[in-house]
């Protein structure tokens, strides 16, 4: 490829990008070496926000005292009060919540909860993704209004449906919702009964990034505080929380949802599990005892979401609820085939979206098709990220059903999706999300003229410039200094996520040798400087071997374990490369 310059006129990085080191506090970076701390974990400590070696412990050792009161959060004690009530009364009481890992796990440790404590009534919806879309529904108010519900308790959906919150009280069901996608300045519903949702207005809760299932998890702390098995009731359900935090994508420097996932990390490792949970951790691949973040938001997570995006999530609740071996072996597999066929109709999926991007790619992109076999809204927002990771710029994924058209966007630093879409407020039926992810549909005639909108908002936001993607590392270490030792120190900053990535290093001074291609598509090999050497992979990296064999080159990569036989050898996953 035709080497870009930057702005000192040396080579850009192989995929293009320009690499920069995140600036560090010399102060700050001598008081956390004074502390004990060697300089690279030192450096990466300072970039994840502890600016005093105390800081610096609490984010190493996450414990059962970063989780706070749940009172705290503006809403609690009217939800509780009424729960209780419900559970005092026999009342009927439904869980309504997504259809993704957030909103399942969710809907898990709410029926859990209520049940442990003498609910008789409990049942729980989670909506068809392709039938009723996403959200709370005035159908699904009805529904429940036809069945007997007396409350409905919402959760990782709700605080945007007003017309399904409203249209319950008309038919006398009282609605909790437990929610966190509320964008600023947008209100809550006013006909809830409470709002459990830290980024709404008067609520002082001091982790405003709680994802719904940490929401509902704080609601079971709440009302099993004085249970004799509290302890043990709420160290199960932080395996859920933990599970459905990663995968939703929520800040993990925040204190609370580090421990959270941590202390569910520390569960799913050394305890005994249901029969679901240990088939789906069988399923999926991973090894009790050496299970991470990295399982949960790769193994784990996808295959609970290929459920609601391939059929019915309503399966991953009867998976982890059933106490039978058997069936818990036989619903776990069936699950892991929907993963592949997820996998399959993804990659298919991508061929034809990659297809539509012009080249140049606009400052948008926007790709639509009708669905078919090869074109499944269930794994749009997926699609949706890689394009947008391989050309560094926000996309839409478009269906388009005889229902009409539904879409996910992903995007990028510099862009903020959810203004985008509201750029075409009058064009869409319906819309929301995150900076990074939204949601929206509306009608197929009128994709045309949304793809004008969201080209145009994005060159607004980017003032007219085309993105430069940009590799931040935490810091430069010599070949020969990444090793087990460096490794073990570093591993105490997991877990990793949103907010604290594993730490990307800038590795100078090596040779590549050996390199073979893995599946086609991935690169392996080993980085030698003088006598010593490392593995290294690079996914998807499979036409840079003959650029790098053979070569002086400096590498950007995360620094892990490979264990192949019970044997652990040192890897490094490669980012990115520059050949000097």
């Amino acid at each position: 490829m035709t080497d870009i310059k930057g702005n000192k006129g040396e080579a850009l990085s192989l995929s293009g990008a320009a690499w920069t080191l995140k600036p560090t506090d010399p102060a700050l970076l001598e008081a956390l070496q004074s502390a004990g701390h060697g300089r690279v974990l030192a450096i990466c400590l300072s970039h994840r926000g502890a600016q005093t070696p105390a800081l610096a412990e609490r984010l190493l050792r996450p414990d059962m005292g970063a989780l706070h009161d749940p009172y705290a959060m503006l809403g609690m004690d009217v939800a509780v009060a009424r729960l209780e009530r419900a559970i005092r009364d026999k009342e009927r009481i439904r869980v309504v919540t997504d259809y993704d890992v957030d909103g399942t796990t969710s809907s898990l440790i709410l029926q859990a909860t209520l049940k442990i404590l003498g609910g008789q009534g409990v049942s729980y919806h989670i909506p068809d993704r392709m039938k009723e879309g996403y959200g709370f529904s005035v159908l699904a108010a009805e529904t429940a209004a036809k069945d007997g519900i007396q409350l409905i308790v919402t959760a990782d959906i709700g605080v945007k449906d007003h017309a399904a919150v409203t249209r319950s009280r008309e038919l006398g069901i009282d609605v909790l919702v437990l929610d966190h996608h509320l964008p600023p300045g947008e209100d809550v519903p006013d006909d809830a009964t409470a709002v459990l949702c830290p980024p709404q207005l008067s609520c002082s809760y001091p982790n405003t990034s709680l994802a719904a299932c940490g929401v509902s998890f704080k609601v079971a702390q709440a009302m099993l505080a004085s249970h004799t098995s509290r302890d043990r009731i709420l160290r199960s359900m932080l395996k859920l929380a933990a599970i459905g935090t990663v995968a939703d994508v929520v800040d993990l420097l925040t204190q609370e949802n580090r421990a959270m996932v941590a202390l569910g990390l520390e569960a799913l490792n050394e305890d005994r599990h249901s029969p679901g949970l240990a088939s789906l951790l069988r399923v999926a691949g991973v090894t009790q005892g050496s299970i991470t973040s990295r399982e949960l938001g790769f193994r784990i997570g996808p295959r609970i979401n290929a459920a609601g995006r391939m059929e019915t999530a309503t399966r991953v609740v009867e998976l982890l609820t059933t106490g039978d071996p058997d069936s818990a072996k036989a619903q776990a597999q069936e699950l892991d085939e929907l993963n592949t066929r997820r996998r399959g109709v993804q990659e298919a999926m991508l061929s034809h979206a990659m297809r539509q991007v012009p080249e140049p790619p606009p400052p948008f992109i926007v790709v639509a098709e009708v669905e078919g076999p090869n074109w499944h809204r269930g794994v749009a927002g997926i699609v949706a990220a890689r394009l947008r990771d391989t050309h560094n710029r926000p996309a839409a994924v478009i269906a388009i059903t005889p229902g009409g058209a539904t879409g996910s966007a992903r995007s990028i630093p510099e862009v903020h999706a959810v203004r985008c879409l509201e750029s075409a407020e009058d064009l869409l039926d319906r819309f929301g999300g995150h900076p990074a992810a939204a949601g929206f549909s509306l009608a197929p005639e009128k994709v045309a003229a949304l793809r004008e909108r969201l080209e145009a908002a994005a060159t607004e936001q980017l003032n007219g410039k085309t993105p430069v993607l940009v590799h931040r590392a935490d810091a430069t270490v010599p070949v020969q200094d990444a090793d087990f030792t460096l490794l073990r120190a570093l591993e105490g900053l997991a877990p990793h996520g949103k907010g604290n990535p594993e730490p990307l290093l800038l590795l100078k001074g090596g040779t590549v040798r050996n390199t073979r291609l893995i599946k086609d598509k991935h690169l392996k090999g080993r980085l030698m400087m003088g006598g010593q050497s490392v593995d290294f992979i690079w996914w998807g990296a499979a036409q840079h071997r003959a650029a790098i064999e053979g070569k002086e080159v400096e590498v950007l990569a995360k620094l892990g374990v490979n264990v192949w036989q019970g044997i652990e050898r040192l890897q490094l996953t490669v980012e990115d490369a520059r050949v000097l």
